[in-house]
Order: structure tokens, then C-alpha cells, then sequence
């Protein structure tokens, strides 16, 4: 979830009787702990593989976020005239709890253990970004604006709406999980693994994805319509010289460590000859990845150039 619609949550919360009965001390607690954790950010200025590897990393981590509400509060209780600090540390935590879970809902995923493990989780119920949560919201903040006097049952209501919205897109996934495993049946193709993911306007429209031994598969889905509105089989490529070369640099274990289904490509371009890489998971339209890697090597074989997502990497190991 983007950092304006987890800071508009926070705000919300905060309405849910913590403002009213604390003071705006506790708004701006709960809305400082729901936008810190993408404090990570500031990574991407030290190259692209930065933003990839730390990301959504121990800030975003269920372990970590009590011992970060301390510190906040800390910075925050020097100024205010607030002076419960369980109380405050409680709101500051809860919102950086509501930014985790609201990352953890998307299809990018969230490494929710961090340090203890490195895994990264993801519910696949929304896309990245979505109207569905973040207009309500705004309305609702309008709302308790306008009639500050029903502030309170004005943002319950609206976090009400967001759970059974979410617990639709739940059952929404899952059919469409079975319908991909219909598909498989029917089609006779040996699964290894298959993933059902929210696109932009989910619940409406959803991408299944299936791996095989050689190829894999990409189902797009709309509610509209029983069966897939589009398919694709995309064959996994021939390994090369050039592949098992990419294949040794640090930067493509860590993208594959982050991609669910990592697709390489090759192309001979000039005489240079072009490794990439991009996740099936994040190809919403056809022909173009956003999440890609680029790997070029000259004409003699030496590596060339390295960029992910069109930036280029400082640190090829």
C-alpha cells in the first residue's frame, strides 16, 4: 500500500476513540507509527538493489515494530504534553501494526519476521494500489471532519467496510484458485506450483499464474466472465552460457529471492548478448515489466552493464 493511503488509515484510527479521548497527541502518535515503516525508503537512493533487498524489511517487521514504538514515543513524548507513555507507545504501536498489515494484504508482500527470518509473506487479497480502500477512507476522515460529534462510529464503520471488503476478495481468490486448478485438470498439465494474484481493480480482475517442468502459464481472470479472458503459455528458457554467468551474480540471486515466478530471457543485440529477468506476478500489461533485470554482456563475453528496473547497479558481486 503507498504511504499516503497508510498515513490517511492511521489519521482514521486514531478516530476510533484514541483522539477524542487523548488529544491530538495521539492522532499524530498513531499517524507517525502508520507511515514509519517506509522510512526504509531512503534505501533507494543507494542504488536499486538497496531498495530490493531491504524494503518492506525490519521496519515492516511484527518482531521489530514494539521496540520502534518505544523509540518513537520517546522522540514524541519530549514534546508533548501528553504524558502516558504506555498509552502512547500503545497508539504509536498500532499504527505501525496497521501499516504492516496493510502491506502484508497486497501481492508485493512483506518480510513480517525480520531478523529472525527473511521470508517474505503476502495474502494476495489487493494489488498494490487500491481505490476500494483508500476512497473509503478518505470519505470516512471527510465524514468525521464534517460531524466530528459521530467521529467514532463514522471510522468504525469505515474499518468495518475494509475487513468485509477484504474477507470478499478472500473468497473471491480462493474461487479463482479452484478454477485454476479446474483448469489444470482439464488441461492435464503436471503443476509444480500455481499462484492466483489481485490486479489493479481487484476484486473484479485477477491473474493466475501455474508452473510446470518447462513452461509456465498466465490466466487472466475478470468477474465478468466465466472463462479466462486471456491465456499464455510461456516457455522456460533454454539454459546458456550467458544465463549460467547472470546466474553467479549476486544481484540475480537476490532478485529471484524476491520474485515468485522469476522468467529469464535472452537476446543477442548487436553482438552484445542480453540476459534478463522479470517476475510474472508484477506483468500487468502484456509486454512490459515493470520488476525486470537486465544483464548485458559484450561481445566478448565481459559483463557489460547491470540495471534493475532501468536503473543501473553500483554493486555486481
Amino acid at each position: 500500500m503507498d504511504t499516503i493511503t497508510h498515513g490517511l488509515i492511521g489519521i482514521l484510527g486514531s478516530k476510533t476513540g484514541f483522539s477524542q479521548r487523548n488529544g491530538r497527541f495521539a492522532a499524530i502518535a498513531f499517524l507517525i507509527g502508520a507511515i514509519f515503516p517506509d522510512i526504509d525508503l531512503v534505501v533507494s537512493f543507494f542504488g536499486p538493489e538497496f531498495s530490493l533487498r531491504y524494503h518492506r524489511g525490519i521496519t515492516h517487521s511484527i518482531v521489530a515494530a514494539p521496540f520502534f514504538a518505544i523509540f518513537i514515543t520517546a522522540a514524541i513524548y519530549r514534546f508533548a504534553s501528553f504524558k502516558k507513555f504506555f498509552l502512547l507507545s500503545v497508539i504509536v504501536a498500532l499504527g505501525i501494526y496497521s501499516h504492516i498489515f496493510f502491506d502484508l494484504i497486497t501481492s508485493y508482500g512483506t518480510v513480517i519476521f525480520d531478523p529472525i527470518s527473511l521470508k517474505r509473506y503476502s495474502w494476495n487479497l489487493v494489488f498494490i494500489l487500491d481505490p476500494f480502500i483508500t476512497i473509503p477512507v478518505i470519505l470516512g476522515l471527510i465524514l468525521c471532519w464534517k460531524r466530528s460529534d459521530r467521529a467514532l462510529m463514522i471510522s468504525v464503520s469505515i474499518f468495518t467496510f475494509l475487513v468485509v471488503y477484504l474477507m470478499m476478495n478472500l473468497c473471491v481468490r480462493l474461487l479463482y484458485e479452484e478454477k485454476l486448478a479446474r483448469f489444470a485438470a482439464t488441461s492435464s498439465i503436471a503443476v509444480k506450483r500455481s499462484t492466483v494474484y489481485p490486479r489493479p481493480l481487484a476484486p473484479f480482475f485477477w491473474m493466475g499464474v501455474i508452473e510446470t517442468e518447462h513452461a509456465f502459464y498466465r490466466l487472466d481472470y475478470s468477474i465478468l466472465r466465466n472463462a479466462p479472458v486471456r491465456l499464455a503459455k510461456i516457455a522456460k528458457i533454454k539454459r546458456n552460457i550467458f544465463i549460467d554467468r547472470a546466474n553467479y551474480l549476486t544481484v540475480t540471486n537476490l532478485f529471484k529471492s524476491f520474485a515468485d515466478y522469476p522468467i529469464a530471457e535472452y537476446s543477442e543485440v548487436n553482438g552484445e548478448h542480453i540476459v534478463g529477468y522479470y517476475d510474472l506476478r508484477f506483468n500487468i500489461i502484456p509486454n512490459r515489466n515493470p520488476f525486470n533485470l537486465k544483464i548485458v554482456f559484450s561481445s566478448q563475453g565481459a559483463l557489460k552493464n547491470v540495471s534493475l528496473n532501468g536503473r543501473k547497479v553500483r554493486l555486481v558481486f
